[in-house]
């Protein structure tokens, strides 16, 4: 019998408490929802994790407590009523935890003086990027339910991006890829659609609204679901009809950019060089004010994850083989438009595995053909 891929997990992150030293937590309080489904299995909306090196344990209510039972079989499940804390008191003393460590970046400073006044008698200490740093590797399961995420995205975007036609708004566009994305099998969206036409598209997080596409302008597409969990991340700009001169001119270094970084990208080194890998072209063709955006971030059960290609700290970091990042280069020219081309990549020992496969070419609808 397969075991269980929570249970590697989470001998993992009792590996990260025991070399944490005598000083640090012996046990955990998962709080945030992305680390508890990966952890435990559970993808209930309300449940804490509690994990020593001896015990697992997942507080929830009585809505959820019998699928607690089924979705995470290496947890002991806790009924808990009204305010999970005083149960994780009780936990606590059970269990004899007296160094508590708790997710600083998901506990509100609220949340945190409750739970502070209900364990008085044990130490809490903040830590951060525990679960996080294990997320980032991506086991064979979860590259497949990505890729699979990846394909329904793909097929949804050149199924609209084929019918397209001049006067569609921006609006109905995301509603038609939206559509199409459910009818292949998506749980729902990874983020809301960006549908970016003519000037929005300077705007790299516009929103859709009622300005109908015009012929010949760029058209920035950004979009993606979810499946089992876990997202997909795909931008490609399109021109409904011939584009002018500028389009290809732009659209050209773009592609060029995310190429040479794909090429190049690889595991061991930074995210700051592997940003640079694209970022370069992009300066070197006179653009470099024009992308203000890191080239890419890691996806999984979040949209955004660790790590980040970035020039900025955010990139200081070192990639891991098998995480999933995006690569998306763009420049965005206020007044005229925006071009963004991004896949999503396996990051290899010496090479990336793209997992997108929706065409790049920018003609699409009246124009095909």
């Amino acid at each position: 019998m397969t075991e269980s891929p929570t249970r590697h997990r989470l001998e993992a992150l009792r590996r990260g408490l025991a070399e944490s030293g005598a000083g640090g937590p012996d046990a955990l309080l998962v709080t945030n929802a992305d680390n508890r489904r990966y952890l435990s299995g559970f993808t209930g909306s309300a449940g804490t994790l509690l994990i020593t090196a001896g015990a697992a344990r997942l507080l929830t209510d009585f809505r959820y407590v019998e699928q607690a039972a089924g979705q995470a079989p290496d947890f002991e499940v806790v009924q808990v009523a009204g305010s999970a804390w005083p149960a994780v008191a009780g936990q606590l003393r059970e269990l004899g935890v007296e160094r508590l460590g708790f997710e600083a970046e998901d506990l509100t400073v609220d949340a945190f003086d409750q739970l502070k006044e209900a364990v008085a008698a044990a130490a809490l200490l903040p830590t951060k990027g525990l679960v996080e740093a294990l997320r980032q590797v991506k086991d064979s399961p979860e590259v497949d339910t990505i890729r699979r995420a990846v394909e329904i995205g793909d097929r949804a975007f050149e199924v609209v991006a084929a019918g397209l036609r001049p006067g569609v708004s921006e609006r109905e566009v995301a509603w038609r890829l939206e559509v199409a994305m459910r009818e292949l099998g998506a749980d729902g969206l990874s983020f809301p659609i960006i549908v970016a036409a003519g000037p929005n598209g300077a705007m790299p997080h516009h929103r859709p609204s009622d300005r109908p596409i015009e012929a010949g302008e760029p058209v920035v597409i950004d979009m993606g679901c979810r499946l089992a969990g876990y997202c997909s991340d795909m931008t490609r700009t399109i021109t409904v009809g011939a584009a002018d001169a500028r389009f290809w001119e732009i659209h050209e270094i773009v592609l060029r950019a995310q190429q040479t970084c794909i090429a190049g990208l690889k595991a061991g080194m930074s995210g700051t060089t592997g940003d640079a890998l694209a970022r370069d072209v992009i300066v070197a063709a006179g653009h470099g004010d024009h992308f203000g955006h890191g080239t890419g971030h890691g996806v999984g059960l979040a949209i955004h994850e660790s790590p980040r290609l970035s020039p900025t700290a955010a990139g200081a970091a070192t990639l891991p083989e098998r995480t999933v990042v995006t690569v998306e280069p763009g420049i965005y020219l206020p007044g005229w438009g925006g071009i963004r081309i991004e896949d999503m990549v396996v990051v290899g020992q010496d090479r990336c595995l793209v997992l997108t496969t929706a065409h790049k070419s920018p003609v699409v609808g009246m124009g095909m053909g």
